[in-house]
């Protein structure tokens, strides 16, 4: 009766309702896998993608660690109406087992401009007759100057024919320009990603970040993005740039009653790294518990409410609302961190997602839970 008890009350805190408050399951220009982790083929994130562009296309991909470091990029083809699928475990290699991150692909131009016609010489103005050319020595009196005839008409420079129309055309080896598609291409790509833990015969859902994606520079290759290159998301919640009256919040689901576990992903573009004071509401009385909500990595946190919020056993279900700005420009604690306060998210702004992993051992599952936010 015990095990039958709690197993109800997982059920009940994995279907709370929550409102979902992101973009996720439409096509762009690319995406967004925001935590990406695997320990060999057996426990990996697997992603599939699908291309819906009209004719052969090149996806760029960079694997990014928890503080932005590019650690590993690559590229392929995809035909019209493809589908990809694309193995963390197979794609690293060893190298990097046990390392969490995330990943950003992203579709190049279809092709280049061809060169522009050179534009003709403008012929030289002829030298004005009529102008005596001044003796060498001494200078006779000064004649009267004749009339200078009107200088002849330069002719008209010839139009500079039109541009062609940029043609498509296949990417063979991805030797296409490694820059990002317009928002106004016809190009789209989709993706859903799981990870896959065949020990535990596990599959849980990985949400995927919807584009359009924002560069730092309409020009930035594709093939060396930086920890600067990705600016925004459109799936994803946006914090305007030092805007102090801008005090989004964010609301994440937890558990941790008996036979349950939460994990909180955090995912931003700015540095979020420091310790905030959160808000944590339990699951009927609705009483507010005010605990350090520490975020020790700059762009990807996977924090566990039990052990790192400071949550008292009677707090087993409810929700953190989580204010970024509520520590001010640089949270308490970031220098420590290794973070500048001139690159952190209340600064200069963003992209941000949440979500929810909540592990039931009585039921052998885990749920993914998206964030919400206002």
């Amino acid at each position: 009766m015990k095990k039958f008890a709690m197993a109800t009350a997982a059920v009940a805190a994995l279907g709370a309702g929550v409102a979902q408050a992101y973009t996720v399951g439409t096509f762009s220009n690319g995406l967004v896998v925001p935590n990406v982790i695997h320990n060999g083929e057996g426990d990996t994130t697997a992603i599939g993608l699908i291309n819906q562009s009209g004719g052969d296309r090149a996806v760029y991909w960079t694997f990014f660690d928890e503080n932005s470091h590019a650690l590993s990029s690559g590229c392929f083809k995809m035909g019209d109406r493809g589908f990809h699928p694309f193995i963390w475990a197979v794609e690293s290699g060893s190298g990097m087992s046990g390392q969490r991150g995330y990943l950003v692909f992203a579709l190049g131009e279809t092709a280049g401009t061809p060169g522009v016609p050179a534009v003709p010489a403008v012929p030289a103005v002829p030298a004005v007759p009529g102008v005596p050319a001044v003796p060498a020595g001494r200078l006779p009196p000064t004649p009267a100057i004749a009339a200078i005839p009107a200088i002849p008409a330069i002719p008209a420079i010839p139009a500079i024919p039109a541009i062609p129309a940029v043609p498509a055309v296949p990417h063979p080896d991805c030797a296409d320009i490694a820059t990002l598609a317009t928002v106004g291409d016809t190009a789209r790509i989709s993706a859903s990603a799981f990870q896959v833990n065949i020990a535990n015969k596990s599959v849980s859902y990985v949400p995927v970040i919807d584009g359009p994606l924002t560069l730092a520079a309409a020009a930035t290759d594709l093939t060396r993005l930086d920890r600067g290159s990705l600016t925004g998301v459109a799936g994803a919640a946006d914090l305007a740039a030092a805007n102090a009256a801008d005090q989004t919040r964010f609301h994440m689901r937890y558990t941790i009653s008996p036979g349950t576990d939460t994990s909180l992903v955090l995912w931003s573009t700015g540095d979020h790294r420091g310790t905030y004071a959160v808000d944590a509401y339990d699951d009927n009385k609705q009483n507010r518990r005010r605990v350090n909500f520490g975020l020790k990595k700059g762009h990807l946190d996977v924090v566990n409410p039990k052990t790192d919020s400071n949550l008292a056993e009677t707090d087993a279900d409810g929700f953190i609302e989580w204010v970024p700005r509520n520590g001010g420009a640089a949270p308490r604690d970031m220098a420590d961190l290794g973070g500048t306060a001139a690159h952190a998210l209340a600064v200069v702004g963003g992209s941000v997602f949440t979500y929810s992993l909540i592990e039931s051992s009585d039921l052998g599952a885990v749920q993914t839970i998206l964030g919400a936010h206002r």
